[in-house]
């Protein structure tokens, strides 16, 4: 069993629970299942999210997801996701509604924050705008960009995305060479994650697509015989509400090195999604081709967050111009 992390603060104080005082501590989790709690409460607050993301980002960093416990009992939780040596990624930050307003989120974030390695690492974060300054405080992290959540619902014929415009062929990612695949994935993202990648768009489910170009070459130059990725992009299923049984979908990545071949990879996923049933994608604001293909499409603008990162800026320089849709809110 791991260890529990211990906050600074291990005893609550008679003010913040009631006049009792209570034991509070963070611990790592110590199995997927425990991950799924923590997205069961996502769900009941309309995050969202993913069915099977559990299990793909327990894989990333087994030691990167922590629970709260109150006298013993998760009343909240987090994760701090280690990708290489120098950048990581908190999310899935939640705290139960009858625990909230009592300085928990704050201690989670307080508490992760002294794991092992963590004190020289890049972290970023997305949070909603509102919290910005509370993020600085804590963490000491930087605004870097505003991301838009959108909302549409599948239908037999998308408005606004062209249907001629088709600069690269489509292939399922699995089909692209997989270390291809990640040296294209790192240059959009900052950061190599290949066991994530490879575990992401492995979900049951998912429709990972890769976009492929042939360069043109002489007869005799055997590049031609080469195909080169210029984008790939997923769509997952996820959960609509906590009551909801039918599965919506989400959209994330769109990684594309051009508007049009970004264009051509949301149509073939939105395709992919069943008339009538919701799907979700989140852009940031800084791609403007990205926000246009979403204006153009008749989205629906569902909320903001704020990027931030602890070091100013992206790991290896995040490339926004070249992504259409972040992969996930809760792992950058």
């Amino acid at each position: 069993m791991s260890q529990g992390l211990q906050s600074k603060d291990s005893r609550a104080t008679e003010s913040e629970i009631g006049g009792n005082p209570v034991s509070f501590r963070v611990r790592q989790v110590t199995s997927v299942s425990e991950v799924c709690l923590m997205l069961e409460w996502a769900a009941a607050e309309e995050w969202h999210p993913g069915v099977y993301d559990a299990e793909s980002s327990y894989r990333q960093d087994p030691t990167g997801f922590y629970l709260a416990e109150v006298d013993g009992v998760p009343i909240g939780g987090a994760s701090l996701v280690k990708y290489e040596e120098h950048f990581a990624f908190l999310g899935y930050l939640i705290t139960k509604p009858s625990f909230r307003g009592k300085g928990y989120a704050r201690r989670i974030i307080e508490a992760i924050l002294e794991a092992p390695g963590m004190s020289n690492r890049n972290i970023g974060l997305d949070g909603m705008t509102h919290l910005q300054d509370a993020y600085s405080r804590i963490l000491g992290a930087q605004f870097a960009w505003k991301n838009s959540r959108f909302r549409g619902v599948g239908t037999d014929s998308f408005k606004g995305v062209k249907q001629n415009d088709n600069p690269a062929a489509l292939v399922s990612a699995k089909e692209v060479d997989f270390e291809h695949l990640c040296v294209f994935d790192t240059s959009v993202f900052g950061t190599p994650r290949p066991t994530f990648l490879k575990n992401w768009i492995s979900q049951p489910g998912m429709v990972a697509l890769a976009a492929v170009t042939t360069p043109e070459a002489g007869e005799d130059d055997e590049c031609s015989k080469q195909t080169r990725t210029t984008g790939y992009g997923c769509v997952r299923l996820c959960v609509e509400s906590y009551n909801d049984v039918n599965f919506s979908r989400k959209i994330g990545p769109i990684f594309a090195e051009s508007a049009a071949v970004g264009s051509q990879l949301f149509k073939a996923l939105v395709s992919s999604v069943p008339s009538g049933i919701p799907f979700y994608i989140d852009i940031p604001q800084p791609n403007e081709n990205a926000m246009e293909i979403a204006r153009e499409t008749g989205l629906e603008l569902v909320f903001e967050t704020a990027r931030m990162f602890t070091k100013g800026s992206g790991p290896g320089g995040v490339k926004c111009s070249m992504i259409y849709g972040l992969t996930t809110l809760e792992l950058g």
